[in-house]
């Protein structure tokens, strides 16, 4: 199959969208079909394995580290190329527009990876949640299916009245993601030089709506710890001004072993933000054999079997972040128990099986009746 991939997001951009969408071309040309990919520039035009169409591309306003394309003729021609099949990953100026513009007959299978009504509503940007919800339902109504990462979004969007909903979620490299991968080095490093100390790990991007500044009643109630923030993003500055004077380690982007090493090497994973659609760092530490700690009612909580493979807390209450940090400090055993518990766990979620999935649904037959293309996308 011939397959086209739209996405506001793929490498060298870092980030759970980034990552689903490169792990798909990878593993669709492993089984045999041709994956080519929109995306924003810049960026090499060849990346894991797949031939890469780069649209140029401006900083989001609030979110310089995410792009923007803009050249939307280019894809629109793109996207009315004859394919077998197309997989949009975004609702932004790329993956909306070559939804839109495909030619009609054309399986699309669109894969809900961002929030875009929530992240708005966190802006303070609640005009345009109406027509954003408007956006991602019209693409549902385009789609052979709209592949949701857990049951909770999946609810959410049945509500809204969106159509042909159904469960995919996300995989993780088991192979890369392990407890072996705990360093000795990389845990001084992530302590500040005291390895001996408890060591509380956050991976991810440093934004508004990842509430990071909670973390910092987790060391303010666990004087022992240390805490290490993996990632980068707009709110990096704030953050290390908040928490100078803490003992907290900001590393920046890390990728590949090194991230894997950070992961392995931590104690507990806390993951404070309840937007997220799925949560992909969580899944990646339980592979790694450390509990996470995450929000009760949030997409992320689905992935953590509470009490077996990690901890939920309640949203937006007072020390309740320290409170399951401390218990899982001091009780060693069930620590280790949980981490146990996590990595078999994490085992079950096997890439391979859901881009079979994908191909699957893109299979002849399975595209529904068109819809009405809007003027600004049919030229």
């Amino acid at each position: 199959m011939r397959v086209l991939l739209a996405t506001d997001s793929f490498p060298p951009k870092i980030d759970g969208v980034s990552d689903t969408a490169a792990t798909i071309a990878r593993v669709l040309g492993q089984l045999g079909h041709t994956a080519r990919v929109v995306a924003p520039a810049p960026g090499p035009a060849c990346a894991e394995g797949a031939r890469t169409a780069r649209v140029r591309s401006l900083p989001a306003p609030l979110y310089p580290e995410l792009r923007l394309g803009w050249e939307f003729d280019r894809v629109v021609r793109i996207a009315r190329a004859r394919w077998d099949g197309a997989i949009v990953l975004t609702p932004g100026p790329i993956g909306a527009t070559a939804a839109l513009a495909l030619r009609r007959g054309t399986p699309l299978l669109n894969i809900y990876t961002t929030d875009i009504p929530r992240y708005l509503r966190t802006y303070g940007l609640h005009r345009f949640v109406g027509p954003a919800t408007w956006l991602l339902r019209r693409m549902a109504e385009r789609s052979v299916r709209t592949l949701c990462p857990t049951r909770f979004v999946q609810a959410e969007l049945a509500a809204l009245g969106f159509p042909r909903l159904e469960v995919w979620g996300r995989g993780v490299d088991t192979a890369l993601f392990h407890p072996g991968r705990r360093s000795a080095a990389v845990r001084e490093r992530l302590t500040g030089g005291e390895p001996g100390k408890p060591l509380v790990l956050y991976v991810g991007r440093l934004a508004k709506e990842k509430r990071i500044e909670q973390l910092a009643e987790v060391l303010d109630g666990n004087p022992g710890a240390r805490l290490a923030l993996v990632g980068d993003g707009p709110e990096r500055g704030r953050l290390e001004a908040l928490f100078a004077g803490r003992p907290a380690v900001f590393t920046g982007y890390l990728r590949g072993v090194e991230l894997a090493e950070a992961f392995a090497s931590a104690d507990v994973f806390v993951f404070p933000s309840a937007t997220d659609t799925f949560g992909q760092v969580v899944l990646q530490a339980m592979a790694s054999g450390v509990p996470p700690v995450v929000v009760t009612g949030s997409a992320t909580a689905e992935l953590v079997p509470a009490g077996v493979c990690g901890l939920h807390v309640a949203p937006g209450r007072p020390g309740a972040l320290a409170a399951a940090v401390r218990r899982l400090i001091e009780d060693e055993p069930m620590r280790r128990s949980m981490g146990l518990a996590a990595s078999e766990y994490a085992r079950r979620f096997s890439w391979e099986a859901l881009v079979l999935r994908l191909v699957e649904l893109l299979a002849p037959g399975n595209a529904p009746g068109p819809v009405d293309v809007p003027r600004s996308f049919a030229k």
